[in-house]
């Protein structure tokens, strides 16, 4: 979780310099310095495009945990939006799956829990959790059967 404060201080403190960075290439332009003033646009851009995905990955994350803090006060529809918001951030977090396949799981759904649970064990072929939940689904649809 610390590790995820820093990340978003990080991000915002930036944003303040992303500013500056501007005005530096103002001046640039304004003292012909063209190739300089491309550098540094062509840099800003890279950064900017890693910063919109260390937010994605961060914003699901928080949205992960926020679907479990829901979870555990048995409100299963905003637990279930949240995991979904936290899997259009990010698809490779494997958590955000396997939480929304234990609501599927408790609610009955277990063709949908068994989809979520086949996800996140393809993402974390080594999480003995999410195994669990496949095998777990799995037993429960056979005894639908």
């Amino acid at each position: 979780m610390r590790k995820l404060s820093e990340r978003i201080f990080k991000l915002r403190e930036e944003k303040m310099t992303l500013q500056d960075n501007l005005n530096n290439v103002q001046e640039m332009i304004d003292w012909k310095k063209y190739d300089d003033a491309e550098k540094l646009c062509s840099d800003l851009i890279t950064d900017l495009q890693i910063e919109e995905s260390v937010r994605k990955s961060g914003l699901a994350e928080i949205f992960n945990i926020w679907g479990l803090i829901m979870y555990k006060k048995v409100e299963f529809n905003k637990a279930q939006s949240l995991y979904k918001k936290s899997i259009e951030m990010n698809p490779s977090l494997a958590a955000a799956y396997y939480n929304h396949g234990v609501i599927n799981y408790r609610l009955g759904l277990f063709d949908s829990a068994l989809k979520d649970f086949q996800k996140a064990v393809q993402l974390d072929p080594d999480n003995l959790e999410f195994s669990a939940g496949l095998q777990a689904s799995k037993i429960a649809l056979d005894g639908l059967h």
